[in-house]
C-alpha cells in the first residue's frame, strides 16, 4: 500500500514542513510508504493540472484529495471547484488509484467558511454517489456546535498549528485503521 495526498498548504504542512503534516504523522504511525503532494497556495485547478506528474507517475494505491480553500479565497465558484475534484477522481480511477476525499477544515473568515460549508456538503454528495470514502477533517477542527474553528488548533485562522496537525493526523489514523488497513488485511488473506 502506497498513499499519496494531493492538496494545498494544509496537506503540505504549512507553516512548518511536510514532516509536521497530518499525512507524515499518520503514515509514520503505520509505517506506510507515502507521497506528500501538497503545494502551498494551490487551487483545485492547479492540483488537477499536476495530478499525472505529481501523483499518477509514482503509482500509489490510494490518493487523498483535499483542496478548495484557496479556490474560495480566489472567488472560484463551488461548481468549478467540484468539477475539478470530479476530474481528479476520474484521473485517479483511470490510473488504477483509489481516490479518497478529505473534507477541508474550517477557517475563521466567515464569508469563506460559508462558501466552504456549501462545498463540503456537495463534496459529501459526490462521494456518496461515487462510492468514495471521506476523511472528515472538518468535524475535528470545528468549533463548538460545528460553528467556526477551534482557535487553539490554528496558527492564523486558516492553517493548523502543530496541535492542529496532530488532531488531523488522529482523524487520518482512525480512518486508515477502519478502512484502509481492513482492505489491506482482506487482500493479504486472498
Amino acid at each position: 500500500m502506497k498513499i499519496a495526498a494531493i492538496g494545498d498548504s494544509i496537506t503540505y504542512g504549512f507553516p512548518y514542513s511536510p514532516c509536521a503534516s497530518w499525512l507524515d504523522i499518520a503514515a509514520r504511525h503505520f509505517g506506510l510508504e507515502y507521497l506528500n503532494c501538497g503545494v502551498n497556495g494551490d487551487t483545485t485547478s492547479q492540483m488537477m493540472q499536476r495530478f499525472i506528474r505529481d501523483v499518477s507517475y509514482y503509482h500509489p494505491t490510494h490518493v487523498i484529495v483535499m483542496g478548495g480553500t484557496n479556490d474560495v479565497f480566489e472567488s472560484v465558484s463551488t461548481k468549478e471547484i467540484l468539477d475539478n475534484i470530479v476530474r481528479i477522481i476520474a484521473s485517479s480511477r483511470d490510473n488504477g488509484i483509489t481516490p479518497i476525499l478529505g473534507l477541508p477544515i474550517p477557517c475563521s473568515d466567515l464569508w469563506a467558511e460559508e462558501q466552504l460549508s456549501e462545498y463540503r456538503d456537495q463534496l459529501r454528495t459526490i462521494a456518496y454517489a461515487q462510492f468514495i470514502d471521506v476523511i472528515d477533517f472538518y468535524s475535528a477542527m470545528a468549533g463548538e456546535g460545528g460553528l467556526g474553528s477551534k482557535d487553539c488548533l490554528y496558527c492564523d485562522g486558516v492553517h493548523p498549528n502543530k496541535a492542529g496537525y496532530e488532531v488531523m493526523a488522529a482523524v487520518a489514523i482512525e480512518f486508515m485503521e477502519r478502512s484502509l488497513m481492513m482492505h489491506k488485511k482482506d487482500a493479504e488473506l486472498k
